[in-house]
C-alpha cells in the first residue's frame, strides 16, 4: 500500500510504503514473482521525465531482470510499486560516473535519490540510471540505504 506524506521541511512527498497482510503471508519468492509481473505490465517499455534533470528515462526489460535478479529483501521488492514514482521524483546529485568497463555503447550513469519509508523504516534510494549512446537515459537499478 502506497502513502504519500508531506514533508514540510524538504518540500517534497515522502513516498511511505507497507506490506499489506497479504503480501506478509507470501514467501519472498511469491512476493518478488507478484511484483515482476507488475512491474512489467505497469513499467516496462514506458518513459518518465525525471523533474530535476528534465531527462525522460525509460523502462526496459534490462532494469526489470537486474531488479529481480538482486533484490532479494522484502522491502526492496515491494518497493518496485513506485519505480515510476521515483523516476520521476528524485533528485540528480553529483556529477555522471564514467563506465568502470569503458564500454563505448554507454556515455555515462547518473545516480538519483530518493527518501522514502518502507514499512516504517526510512530508507534513501539511490536510483542508478545509465546513458547509452545516441539513446535516453535508462533505468538500471536501485540500491536502498537505511536511514
Amino acid at each position: 500500500m502506497l502513502i504519500l506524506m508531506e514533508n514540510p521541511l524538504a518540500a517534497c512527498q515522502i513516498p511511505e510504503i507497507w506490506e499489506t497482510e497479504e503480501e506478509k503471508r507470501l514467501s519472498t519468492f511469491d512476493l518478488k514473482t507478484k511484483y515482476r509481473k507488475y512491474s512489467q505490465e505497469h513499467f516496462q517499455g514506458n518513459q518518465y521525465l525525471n523533474k530535476d534533470t528534465g531527462f525522460f528515462i525509460s523502462v526496459s526489460s534490462d532494469g526489470i531482470r537486474q531488479w529481480v535478479t538482486k533484490s532479494r529483501t522484502r522491502e526492496k521488492i515491494i518497493i518496485i510499486q513506485i519505480l515510476g514514482f521515483m523516476l520521476e521524483n528524485s533528485k540528480f546529485e553529483g556529477q555522471p560516473i564514467p563506465d568502470r568497463k569503458d564500454r563505448a555503447e554507454i556515455e555515462h550513469y547518473k545516480h538519483f535519490y530518493q527518501p522514502v519509508v518502507i514499512n516504517g523504516k526510512k530508507f534513501k534510494v539511490i536510483l542508478k540510471v545509465v546513458k547509452p549512446v545516441n539513446q535516453p537515459h535508462k533505468f538500471y537499478y536501485f540500491s536502498l540505504e537505511s536511514i
